[in-house]
């Protein structure tokens, strides 16, 4: 047998070595319902399994509203320890392993070291593995953080790429791939079945999944094998590519090796003009400083040197960028300098005209959702020509912001099929893409030839050449780092957190990305074309070549609690501090009222429109059920009954999107939201799906870095870099008891829609 390639191999304790869990968790739900507290087995082994007593507590308290305090804690520690040591069992054929595997050993369990010690005597491993026993309690943050596992290998002088965790829980998958070791899953347990832990694993995508623990070492031998058939592991590690996410209020960037890892990242704002009421502007050459400074910044933070940079590419908003024949800046302002040259995505200046656009008809509203947007790029050019035809007529480029950074750093004017079939109604699916008759019927019919708009778009993800020897001085990187065509900043969230699917085409439609932040985006892939109004796309070959991809939304979200900070009277700023106190403050008074807090009062949360599945740009908002109370206890209240509303929005999108095909049942969230308890809880709860926290650090910069490994060479396409380099993520299924109150909030969320559609039609 060839010699394990792993120098340590980490054993969690629970349901590896010894197999407690049935124990634990039997103790845990007596003690819960003592605490008058009602949570199936099914549902404890798969919020509990993996985590420390102490963070069970917390769990306890602050998700499921029970008083359960250090005393309950203490009684829970007692009860296990008395059946562990009349009960407790080593795992079948663990003491044979523990003696056949060469090299180094250690126990890494989110147990106290007390209770480790136990198990490890009650079952006679302790000698087998002493003195390499390592707990929770020993570091700040237990699983799913990647502490414990880093603590051990700065103890035992092992590089983590050198190690394998065995692990028994998505909490412990998570925290190996955040550690960058190989993470086995192992379902030998007694428990296994009944917790349904072989699908909760592979969810994870660890390197593989055994149930029985006398194969782990022929297991070990034949990952060497792998390793060694690939050539030396570390060769690709050794390449690394830039990946810049340039979203509405900052440009940020990261460096990222070939397995999909951030090793480091920096941000710097973006400057924005707001000359009028719906009016919001960029400086393109502001968005540039601040991208070559975010670059710099990441570089000298990963401490990876200039020439290791293989590739670079960009996401953005879907800005418009406007410059004249010569490259130089073009004034989009009704009031401003000709340095404000860029229409931001989100302004809503060109309501008029996206009307005349809809009232057209043209088949290319079909990939639209029957309705055209403000924030598109055709209603913006024909406000352009309208109210500034000076600009338009030194027009020499029209440009979406991510087609605009791409020719900043190579110089070439091609853009990405991603920005033009989604924001400028490029039929990518269609040849010829463009349909000049539209553009005829609104009264653009030269903004081909104005805008220097290529007759093909570009896959993203295509090489566009290297840097320009100007671009590479500005970002601190060489001309030998290759320009990948790049991606709206939605569409690299979605790549980024579905990557790990997109491999299985029969499952990929059961997986939705959502993009939550300042607003929210989803996206869902399919194999074949699903059209219908409410939704837009679909969308071909905008993420991979062969996929086609819906895309719906909200217009404001996490813009919408901003403002309802700002407008309340209790409110004030709403920075991040302002956010935790009011999630803080509904936790403490659902433990009283549960989900029935504030039942009353209901939010329809289009303040800044419908995006999706009405496609109503001129819908409002409705709050039904304020009283006088203006204290800050009124002030959270709106905000949990605000967060209900934006997940009932989010269900009211996925009934479109299966009602017309698609069969979606997991949410894969990334972005501001991630931060938020209160909607991570709600988005699973309100829609009934499995919700996936992403691992990445960034997932929007991990979907660009997988376009910048494609053109960078590090991978031949799309595909492959996204099997490299996808990094998973945490599940959270939704509470079944709270099905009932949110099915009765939905019912009242859709009786508000068509109240609110009534009294439009009275006005």
């Amino acid at each position: 047998m060839p010699q394990n390639r792993s120098e340590l191999v980490i054993f969690d304790c629970d349901g590896v070595l010894v197999d407690s869990e049935p124990i634990s968790i039997g103790a845990l739900l007596e003690l819960i319902a003592e605490a008058g507290g009602a949570i199936d087995e099914a549902t404890a082994y798969e919020r509990f399994l993996g985590r420390s007593v102490a963070t069970i507590s917390g769990m306890l308290r602050d998700e499921f509203g029970l008083a359960f305090g250090d005393d309950h804690v203490e009684r829970m520690r007692a009860a296990i320890y008395e059946r562990f040591r009349k009960e407790l069992k080593p795992i079948p054929g663990i003491r044979e392993t523990l003696l056949a595997l060469g090299g180094k050993r250690a126990v890494a369990s989110s147990s106290q070291l007390e209770r480790i010690r136990l198990s490890l005597d009650v079952t006679g491993l302790r000698s087998l593995l002493e003195p390499h026993i390592y707990s929770a309690s020993m570091v700040a943050r237990g699983k799913p953080a990647p502490d414990l596992f880093l603590h051990v290998t700065a103890e035992m002088g092992v590089a983590p790429e050198n190690c394998t965790v065995i692990e028994d829980s998505p909490a412990g998958i998570a925290a190996a791939k955040a550690a960058g070791m190989r993470a086995f899953g192992f379902v030998g347990g007694s428990h296994a079945g009944r917790a349904g832990l072989r699908a909760a694993l592979e969810l994870m995508r660890p390197e593989l999944i055994f149930d029985d623990m006398r194969l782990l070492p022929g297991l070990l031998a034949k990952d060497a094998e792998a390793l060694s058939a690939l050539g030396e592991r570390k060769a690709p590690q050794a390449r690394y590519v830039c990946a810049v996410d340039v979203g509405t209020g900052s440009a940020r960037a990261g460096v990222v090796d070939a397995n999909g890892r951030l090793l480091g990242r920096a941000e710097h704002p973006i400057l924005m003009n707001h000359p009028r009421p719906d009016h919001a502007e960029h400086d393109s050459e502001d968005v540039w400083r601040s991208v070559c400074r975010a670059v710099q910044g990441a570089l000298a933070n990963s401490g990876a040197r200039p020439a290791q940079v293989a590739g670079i590419s960009f996401d953005a908003t879907c800005s418009l960028v406007v410059r004249d024949r010569e490259g130089k800046q073009l004034g989009v302002s009704t009031t401003s300098g000709e340095h404000w040259d860029t229409i931001v995505w989100l302004d809503h200046r060109a309501f008029d005209e996206a009307d005349q656009c809809t009232a057209t008809g043209h088949g290319v509203l079909d990939h639209l959702g029957g309705v055209m947007s403000p924030e598109m790029q055709t209603p913006k050019l024909m406000w352009l020509k309208k109210h500034r035809p000076d600009t338009w007529a030194r027009a020499g480029y029209f440009f979406d912001l991510a087609d605009f950074l791409t020719w900043k750093a190579s110089g070439s004017n091609a853009r990405s099929q991603c920005t033009l079939a989604c924001k400028w109604t490029y039929l990518a699916h269609e040849e010829p893409g463009w349909r000049q008759d539209f553009f005829d019927a609104v009264g653009i019919g030269e903004m081909l030839e104005r805008g220097a708009l290529p007759d093909r778009a570009s896959l993203a993800g295509t090489d566009l050449g290297p840097l320009t020897p100007q671009a590479a001085a500005d970002l601190g990187l060489t001309t030998n780092c290759r320009v990948g065509a790049g991606l709206v900043d939605a569409y690299a969230g979605a790549l980024g957190v579905l990557a790990g699917f997109t491999g299985d085409l029969a499952t990929v439609d059961r997986h939705l990305a959502l993009i939550a932040g300042t607003s929210s985006c989803v996206m869902a892939l399919s194999r074949e074309p699903l059209s219908f109004d409410g939704v837009w796309g679909p969308y071909f070959g905008v993420t991979l070549p062969n996929l086609w991809v819906c895309e719906g939304g909200q217009s404001a979200t996490g813009a919408l609690l901003d403002h309802l900070i700002r407008w309340h009277g209790a409110g004030g700023e709403p920075d991040a501090a302002m956010h935790q106190r009011i999630a803080a403050r509904v936790m403490e008074m659902r433990r009283d009222e549960g989900l029935d807090l504030a039942g009353r009062l209901h939010v329809l949360p289009d303040f800044h429109g419908n995006r999706s599945p009405l496609a109503d740009p001129h819908a409002v908002g409705v709050v039904s059920g304020l009283t006088l109370d203006a204290s800050f206890d009124s002030l959270c209240k709106l905000y949990w009954r605000t967060s209900v509303g934006i997940a009932l929005g989010v269900r009211h999108i996925l009934d479109a999107l299966n009602e017309r095909g698609f069969v979606i049942d997991t949410l894969h969230v990334t972005g501001g939201h991630t931060r938020n308890p209160l909607l991570m809880e709600l988005y699973a709860d309100a829609t009934g799906c499995t919700v996936m926290e992403p691992l990445a650090a960034d997932a929007v910069l991990t979907g660009t870095a997988i376009i910048a490994a494609t053109a960078g060479g590090l991978y031949p396409d799309t595909a492959s870099a996204c099997a490299a380099m996808q990094q998973g993520g945490v599940a959270r299924r939704p509470n079944p008891a709270a099905r009932e109150r949110f099915d009765r909030d939905y019912r009242v969320f859709l009786e508000m829609h068509r109240q609110r559609r009534a009294l439009d039609a009275i006005r």
